[in-house]
């Protein structure tokens, strides 16, 4: 390279360099001018019309608290968005209300406002003193709205139809004129704006609903198409068959799902544009690639985002999905509501439910799943004997020379109004009852499973199948009970490479360990069995799970004699496994030292045989 060639790069190097310190100064300076915005913006000083406003939406929502005998609920968040971005609506974690007062229709007189306040504050407040009420019925009613029929985003949209209509037909029986009103002027808005926009048809249709539910009018009859006239009818007669039966809730919401599953495709389909994907279309769920739905801008000034999963942001960043603010083995009222759920669906819609909540990783969602089914698969305690006790028999002569405290006064007495001691003086006879058991410390657990190719698992489908599913069922269903027993575990899963956890009584990590699926070759993690039980405080139960097809059996033959040397206590469960090669003399010495291996043929029997020979081994210890 020539000295003029040399000059110039490093000319063109240093220039672009300044160029690059230029602009992020001037990126900076923006980031600087945009955060002295937001202070400005978060320390606006009212003005006196806003003033007003806000103290009428004060008083319009603690009337509407009273109303509801002044539920638990803080304090609501009362703003003033020009921009329309928010609109009313309650968190369903934090259970706190958003009102943004400038998102209001023309109104005028003080009084107006109120009634508009106040009939807002009484439906959101209805979310949580009636429906969803708890986050359990909020994921049974999202599970019941996918069985209907709707794809996991088109979901959310059903419930928040469902719950709005029951909702604001309850407290319509209460205040007719109010909410008669209030619908009435928001519809009108709508009417006005949409010489401009063509109303859509799921705004129609909603606005139907409520006619038909309250027998008003508020469209025109030619705005209203045959079809859609009767989606609405027959969405309004499930809502009103058996109104205050509460549990007939999903199976609504699962039948409301299939008459509205086409109108929804049609009318809120994934925003692939640029200009769909603009203001107020945007929507918080999407698919896969994050696309955004788009829904009608009529349907969101006048019902809300009816997509919206509204505690979705709260589990993101709330205590509830913050796993470092809580105890190793503490679990959340949201996961407590996941695992009850897990009970009731198939895997395939319950990892759809959660994905809507946002509720962790897909290995997190999955170990609800299994913990929830393995809860009581397996129950065994370690007992040992203790004496219970003397038991009174019967009473006998107390004599000088015994104990003062065995003296019975009562029985003396009764034998003689004279106390005569060695003749009437009386003392219980006793004998020793018999003895009871207690229950022991369990001992710890070591639990190495085979996640090979061979061992498949398919949990993409509605019914979840292959090896490693039974596998993982019976490892969580003994992990658990040893858990909450105080017992530790640690945890080995194997393929071609190997993930492991030390010791431990935090669940959560021993569980991601299970649910992390490798799917390569089969090689038996001699050594980190070794080093594992070396670091571990006393002799524990080693439960191994594979399909036997090891690359390393010499190997894995020397490591469990080294075990059982050891006092470790070894049961190995193979999957399809020969029967021929337990007869071998190693596998005979290691019997004979009182290791137990089982060959599996049917998958189904893994389980009951875990269970069984844990149990044994814990109760006989």
């Amino acid at each position: 390279m020539t000295e003029t060639a040399e000059t110039k790069r490093r000319y063109y190097r240093k220039k672009k360099s300044k160029s690059k310190k230029k602009t992020s100064r001037k990126k900076s300076k923006s980031n600087e001018t945009k955060r002295n915005f937001d202070i400005l913006k978060k320390k606006k000083i009212f003005t006196k019309e806003e003033k007003k406003i806000l103290d009428i939406g004060k008083t319009a929502y603690n009337k509407a608290l009273t109303h509801y005998f002044i539920p638990s609920l803080p304090d609501p968040d009362l703003i003033f968005d020009y921009s329309k971005t928010k609109g009313f609506f309650i968190d369903t974690f934090s259970w706190r209300v958003t009102l943004n007062l400038a998102n209001t229709p023309f109104l005028h007189l003080d009084q107006e406002f109120l009634d508009y306040f106040f009939s807002l504050s009484l439906h959101e407040i209805a979310h949580y003193v009636y429906c969803p009420y708890d986050n359990l019925t909020n994921l049974r009613l999202l599970a019941a709205a996918i069985k209907g029929g709707v794809s996991k985003n088109h979901a959310p949209m059903i419930v928040n139809i469902f719950s709005d209509l029951l909702i604001d037909n309850r407290t319509h029986r209460k205040f007719k004129d109010l909410m008669n009103w209030e619908l009435q002027i928001t519809a009108e808005q709508a009417l006005q704006e949409s010489k401009r926009n063509k109303l859509s048809k799921l705004w129609k249709l909603l606005v139907r609903c409520y006619e038909i539910l309250w027998d008003i009018e508020i469209l025109p009859k030619t705005m209203i198409s045959d079809e859609l006239n009767k989606i609405a009818g027959k969405t309004c007669d499930i809502i009103l068959k058996n109104y205050e039966n509460e549990s007939l809730w999903e199976k609504k919401v699962q039948k409301i799902a299939k008459i509205l599953k086409d109108l929804l495709k049609e009318e809120c389909k994934l925003a692939n544009t640029t200009e769909n994907m603009e203001g107020k279309n945007r929507s918080k769920n999407g698919d896969k690639q994050g696309n955004p739905f788009s829904i009608p801008n009529d349907v969101l000034e006048t019902f809300g985002d009816i997509s919206e999963v509204k505690n979705i942001d709260m589990i993101k960043g709330g205590d509830s999905g913050n796993k470092k603010s809580r105890g190793p083995n503490e679990i959340s009222e949201i996961e407590n509501a996941a695992e009850e759920l897990a009970q009731e669906i198939d895997c395939k819609t319950f990892l759809d439910v959660l994905n809507l909540y946002g509720l962790g990783s897909l290995n997190e969602k999955l170990g609800i799943w299994y913990r929830s089914r393995a809860k009581n698969l397996l129950r065994f305690n370690y007992y040992e004997s203790k004496p219970s006790g003397a038991i009174p028999l019967y009473p006998e002569t107390w004599r000088i020379g015994d104990s003062l405290e065995e003296l019975d006064p009562v029985q003396t007495l009764l034998a003689s109004p004279s106390i005569i001691p060695n003749i009437t003086t009386r003392k219980w006879s006793h004998q020793e009852g018999p003895s009871h058991r207690i229950s022991k410390e369990l001992p710890d657990m070591m639990i190495v499973i085979d996640s090979s190719g061979s061992m498949d698992w398919d949990f993409k489908r509605k019914k979840i199948s292959g090896r490693y599913h039974i596998s993982l069922l019976a490892a969580f269903a003994a992990l658990h009970y040893a858990i909450n027993n105080g017992s530790h575990v640690s945890a080995i899963n194997f393929s071609n490479r190997v993930k492991k956890t030390t010791w431990t009584n935090n669940f959560y990590k021993i569980e991601q360990i299970l649910l992390s699926y490798i799917g390569q070759g089969t090689v038996l993690p001699t050594k980190t069995m070794i080093q594992m039980a070396k670091s571990a405080d006393r002799p524990s139960l080693i439960i191994l799970i594979s399909d036997l097809e090891l690359y390393n059996w010499e190997n894995a033959l020397k490591t469990f004699k080294i075990l059982m040397q050891r006092g470790h206590t070894l049961i190995a469960f193979f999957i399809d496994g020969d029967e021929e090669l337990l007869e071998q003399e190693d596998f005979q010495e290691l019997i004979a030292r009182g290791a137990k291996f089982y060959c599996v043929h049917k998958m189904k029997d893994l389980i009951g045989l875990v269970i069984s020979e844990v149990q044994e081994v814990y109760t006989n210890l």
